[in-house]
């Protein structure tokens, strides 16, 4: 049954049409629109009680940070265009302009009056990810991420990750553990006390976002200094070099690109029977 058809048949029997609640999605690195797990999702999407607008924006690999902006402000400008529920989902890169949309924009910024119809969030390997936190993980069953080199994981950002107040029950992360950028080691505050391993992966990752001579001199003096420090100093920087070691060698069979969309699937399909009713 197709939505004009239900709007059809709603007028015929002098009841209200149920709004569609928008799905709003963002694919990774390098790939069009309509490619990822985002873009999965919206197809599987029932197309009555849902409507799937992708994002188009450049995806680029590097710089990635003015990627990220031209991805936020094509969203918001989506969001703008669309009344009613929304629904968020990201991958990756997709997920960092997800999540800066939502705790800059929406959550502290020009669209604070549409908080209320963001129902809810979705990403894949969150770059972002507040660590201890992966509620998509929890909904699949799961479990949460396991610790890293001793450390609570959280998104390869460290500071700039989402805090727990950021973070709402409706906003499902999905973490695969190994996951360099959603499951580094940067402990369970990276806002004020980052782990050393985790520190040191978030340099390497704000290289990837605006590759500043401040960025490459500090990585520069990371390896030139490695025979001058003591063992406490190496081992953190070793552990970062290796956790990205093992991740790139495992290539397209690394965590990061083996998601599942079926727990997110059937979260959307719980949400709109909540939701709309006819």
């Amino acid at each position: 049954m197709t939505y004009d058809w239900l709007q059809l048949q709603c007028a015929l029997d002098g009841v209200a049409v149920p709004d569609r609640i928008t799905y709003l999605s963002v694919n990774g690195t390098g790939v069009d629109m309509r490619t990822g797990f985002p873009a999965d999702i919206g197809r599987a999407l029932d197309d009555e009680r849902f409507y799937w607008q992708p994002i188009g924006y450049p995806g680029a690999t590097f710089p990635m940070g003015p990627s990220v902006d031209a991805g936020v402000t094509e969203l918001l400008n989506q969001i703008n265009l669309h009344p009613g529920q929304l629904v968020l989902c990201g991958y990756s890169q997709g997920a960092l302009v997800v999540a800066k949309a939502w705790r800059d924009h929406i959550l502290n910024g020009s669209l604070n009056h549409r908080l209320p119809d963001v129902i809810g969030i979705i990403t894949f390997g969150d770059p972002m990810r507040c660590p201890g936190i992966a509620n998509g993980n929890v909904f699949a069953g799961q479990g949460l991420p396991q610790d890293l080199d001793g450390q609570t994981t959280g998104g390869i950002a460290g500071p700039d990750c989402l805090t727990p107040d950021e973070t709402p029950t409706f906003f499902l992360s999905f973490a695969n553990d190994g996951d360099l950028y959603a499951c580094a080691p940067v402990g369970a505050d990276p806002w004020h006390n980052e782990s050393a391993a985790g520190a040191d992966e978030t340099l390497i990752y704000n290289i990837v976002q605006n590759a500043t001579v401040a960025d490459v001199q500090a990585i520069a003096e990371e390896v030139l200094q490695v025979i001058e420090k003591p063992w406490t100093q190496v081992v953190p920087l070793v552990e970062a070099i290796y956790n990205g070691g093992l991740f790139f060698s495992l290539g397209a069979n690394a965590a990061h690109y083996t998601y599942k969309i079926d727990a997110a699937v059937a979260w959307l399909n719980q949400l709109a029977n909540l939701q709309l009713v006819v």
